[in-house]
Formats: C-alpha cells, structure tokens, sequence
C-alpha cells in the first residue's frame, strides 16, 4: 500500500513513523515543502509532560530544555500562581521535529498543489511532479491545502500568533506567566537561564506583541521572531481515503491553542484504523475522544471574548480565592476537568450565574 503524507511537521512525522514501525510492507513517503524539518518554526515549544510520557517510541531527553511547576497569573496589576510540579516541558521544537523525522523518507522543497481520483487511489499532484498514493494525509498544517481542496466541510476561525525570544533575566525558571488581557492572552515561558519566549495569539498579533512588552518593561535584547496561524472550530477529517490530521483537522485545544497532545494521539488513531483496515472508523473514533473536549472549549472561549473588564475582575479574584481548586483538577490536556469542578463549586456559582445573565443581555 502507498501512502503519501503531505506535510514533515512533529504530526505528520509521527504518524509516518507509526506506520513505518506498524507495517513495514507499507509504502510511506513525506511530501514537504520546506527545506528542512523543524524550521520555520510555528509553536510555542510548551507541552504537557504526557506528550513525551505517552509517546510510542523513545526521544532523547534533550529535546526538553526546561521544566515548568506551575503559572502565574496577571490582571492589571494583581496576580495570583498555580503550583503544580513538574505540569509541563519547553521543548526545542527543531530538536524535537527532527527526531520524529530521523530515517524517514521525506521529499523537502516539493509543493502539494492539488490532488485527483485515479481509479481506487489518487494521484498527488506537486511543483515537482506526481505521486501515485491508495491513501493521503493531511498534516500539513492551520492552512491545510489538502483540507481546502479536498472537499472537506469547515467552520473554522485562524488567529495568528507572534513570540519572540527574549534575553531576559527578571523570570521565575520554572513558572510560565500569562497576562491576561481580553480577548487575549500573552505569556512569557523560561527557556534556558536568561532567555525566555514571549507570545500573544490575536488578530493582529505583531502590534500588540510590541505594545504588550512595552507596557510589561520586557525590552531586552530579542533573539529570533517567530510567527504561526492556529485554526479552532470544526471540520470533517475524512473524505474518502484522504484524511486530515493535527492542525489540519482542527484537533486543537481552544483555550490555550496547543495542537501537539492531541495531533499525536489522533495520529496514533488513525494508523491503527490504517492498520486494521477500518479507514472509515477514524473520524469517530478520534471525535469519541476529544470532540468533547474542543466543544467545551470553544464555548468557554465564547464566553471569555464577551466578558466586560469588570466581569473578568470578579472571574480573576474567584480563582485567586480558589487556587486549591485549580492546583487540585487543573489539567494540561483537559481543560473540561477544572472548568466542571469550577461550575459545581458554590463560591462560583452565584457570581457566574450573574456574569452570564449579563452577557446574555448585552448579546
């Protein structure tokens, strides 16, 4: 069987190597459009630390450059923080793309352009030529041309994001900072001694970057600019033996923005589908396991993009009250288990209840 994956980022190398590992009589070949794998680079670098825990196959331990215990949170000028030991790894994102595409056969500099039915398979149409495939993948990113082209439905919205590395010795090492600021948030995540990458995901991102470290007297020297397009909402991820994966098929988280977690389990889905000859299972399968999860956070988004300056005050001062309860059920991965425990706490309840009346009035 001949399968084409159109895309070298962190998922579409994993589930070639899941393939490759799974069942060696198969046919993999990588179509990627840049020159290397893991520039440029699109991510902020912070994961869980599941995502390396879980993983199918063993990575060096220096892809991890550092370990992050928890958060600070800011609002104007209060601030609250999280422990939580060791919740999170920064990783280095080119380190770690490149040891999930080692001794894989990637075709770089080779441009997807379109793609056509050729009688049970297809045929991958590139900038250099064709590819004969009985399956394609597509993780190839937030602009997925697979996604556009190969007629799968969507309701998508893109933000763009912005992060710089920083030098800058005035940071806790191992607490990330978020500074809340409706409808966004920015963050600054410790890297390695006095260097730290500082971001914010926004319709116009680069702007209000800029003003952000204005007004946060972050003004050391910047080492690299990065920028990236996330995707949230819904689309169908399978078509036919085509198939859309990672931030191509929306598998993203909607509060925080991280794709990485839940792109590799959802890889891990659809080759055992592959495997197992049940293609047309993978949609439902990898929905069963975290349409849920998307669903509850793109509605708690809604809601955090309509809160008033002072709603967002008393949601701020709650959690500040209650960091217990967010030290108890936070979750990397799973935003809904802190959001359901929140909701059923009634320090909450009455405050949210009044919250929501008002949004729905102003709506």
């Amino acid at each position: 069987m001949k399968i084409v994956i159109i895309g070298a980022g962190p998922i579409g190398c994993y589930t070639a190597r899941l393939l490759k590992e799974k069942a060696s009589d198969f046919d993999i070949e990588i179509i990627e459009e840049h020159s290397e794998i893991g520039r440029p680079i699109h991510c902020a670098g912070l994961v869980s630390k599941e995502v390396l825990s879980e993983i199918k196959f063993p990575l060096s331990e220096d892809v991890v450059v550092n370990r992050i215990d928890g958060a600070e949170f800011f609002l104007n000028d209060d601030s609250f923080k999280v422990n939580r030991k060791d919740v999170a790894l920064v990783i280095d994102r080119e380190k770690f793309d490149r040891a999930l595409g080692n001794d894989l056969k990637v075709n770089f500099n080779t441009g997807f352009v379109g793609i056509e039915k050729n009688g049970a398979g297809y045929l991958v149409e590139t900038d250099k030529g064709e590819y004969y495939a009985d399956i394609v993948i597509g993780a190839d990113g937030a602009n997925s041309t697979l996604r556009k082209i190969g007629e799968f439905k969507e309701d998508i919205e893109y933000l763009r994001g912005v992060q710089f590395r920083i030098r800058y010795g005035k940071c806790n090492r191992n607490f990330v900072r978020v500074y809340l600021q409706n409808p966004y948030f920015a963050w600054v995540i410790p890297e390695i001694e006095d260097i730290v990458r500082v971001g914010i995901i926004s319709h116009n991102p680069y702007h209000d970057l800029l003003e952000f470290l204005k007004k946060s007297s972050i003004q050391e020297d910047i080492l690299e600019k990065f920028a990236g397009t996330v995707p949230l909402g819904r689309c169908s991820t399978q078509n036919g033996n085509l198939f859309l994966v990672g931030d191509a098929a929306c598998q993203v988280k909607p509060l925080t923005h991280g794709g990485i977690y839940y792109g590799m389990r959802c890889a891990e889905i659809l080759v055992d589908c592959i495997i197992n000859n049940r293609p047309s299972h993978y949609e439902r399968l990898w929905q069963s396991r975290f349409s849920r999860e998307i669903q509850i956070g793109l509605k708690v988004r809604q809601i955090y993009q309509q809160l008033g300056h002072d709603n967002l005050v008393k949601i701020f001062n709650l959690l500040k009250d209650n960091v217990d309860l967010l030290e108890c059920f936070g979750d990397f991965e799973n935003h809904s288990k802190v959001i359901s425990a929140i909701l059923r706490n009634p320090h909450f309840q009455g405050v949210l209840g009044k919250i929501l009346i008002s949004i729905i009035k102003e709506i």
